[in-house]
């Protein structure tokens, strides 16, 4: 389902011609400025309000990485804005906003307050009981609820960016993940993240690496193990698992497991689950081999 969005941006305004023309050619995305704000338009796909938000401001910040997202633009609307969207009189509309026409069906939204001595209302509300009356502008954009969890996301500047290990041959096992993460545990795993600091590259920039459970524990705890900070690993087994995993230098005695050479994802965080508080090497064909231990820090599952 396509969703239109105007965000609240900075770091580029509509006066920078290079990310002006990129946004427009990469994504359709419209810089523009109202009122001393820079904004951003943009209509991304999802099955979800929340996944389409979290998925466009991945790829427009990776495409401009100067271009900060802050917040999603509410786009309160007046009787006056009404009327010109929906080609009305504004005594039309005022009929709507009391009731006198239009009255079967929901009443119109309640307003979101009062500028001046004028209502307002946000257009989503406004547009969904427009679709009612076939009045619409034919767009779907986030609820009141929807908004929130977007902005609660964008304000502890969780940006979802998925990396994998090299390995060939799991695009569709890890494909699968990230689909269950959008459409079962978005709210539960944003709040998870909101929690995290350690996992924040310098782009600010949660690091999060997807693995299907079926593919070799050795590419991924290598992959781990590329990063000198921490990371957060998602798979899916028998139930979806985040884990804030660390090859930071253990800091005292520190139980050492190895992960045999043969070893999947998902036999890995079985060991990772039965020893919660130790830290994991891979085995080579004698000892366990040279790659730094990755220790378990935190972990959900659902």
């Amino acid at each position: 389902m396509d969703y239109d969005f105007t965000f609240v941006v900075s770091g580029v305004t509509v006066d920078d011609d290079a990310a002006v023309d990129v946004l427009l050619e990469a994504h359709d995305a419209l810089l523009a400025r109202a009122g001393g704000v820079d904004l951003l338009s943009v209509t991304w796909s999802g099955d979800s309000a929340i996944e389409a938000a979290l998925k466009a401001t991945s790829a427009v910040q990776a495409t401009v990485p100067q271009l900060r997202v802050r917040r999603l633009d509410r786009d309160l609307v007046g009787i006056h804005e009404i009327a010109d969207r929906t080609g009305r009189s504004r005594q039309n509309v005022s009929q709507w906003v009391t009731g006198t026409r239009k009255a079967n069906g929901k009443p119109f939204p309640a307003a979101e307050g009062t500028v001046g001595r004028s209502q307002a209302w946000l257009w989503s509300e406004v547009n969904c009981w427009l679709a009612e009356h076939d009045l619409d502008d034919g767009a779907m954009y986030p609820s009141r609820a929807e908004m929130t969890e977007i902005d609660f996301a964008l304000a502890n500047a969780i940006r979802l960016t998925f990396q994998s290990a090299k390995t060939p041959g799991f695009t569709e096992g890890r494909e699968r993940v990230v689909e269950e993460l959008h459409n079962k545990h978005i709210p539960g795993f944003l709040n998870f993240l909101s929690g995290l600091d350690g996992t924040i590259d310098e782009l600010g920039q949660h690091v999060l690496i997807v693995a299907d459970q079926h593919e070799p524990a050795r590419d991924v705890m290598e992959f781990v193990s590329s990063f000198s900070h921490d990371v957060v690993l998602i798979t899916s087994t028998d139930q979806f698992t985040a884990t804030v995993l660390s090859t930071r230098r253990l800091t005292g005695p520190t139980k050492i497991v190895g992960v045999s050479e043969f070893a999947s994802v998902g036999d890995w965080l079985r060991l990772v689950q039965n020893n919660p508080q130790a830290a994991f090497a891979l085995e080579s064909a004698g000892p366990i081999a040279e790659v730094a231990p990755i220790q378990r820090r935190l972990a959900i599952a659902a």
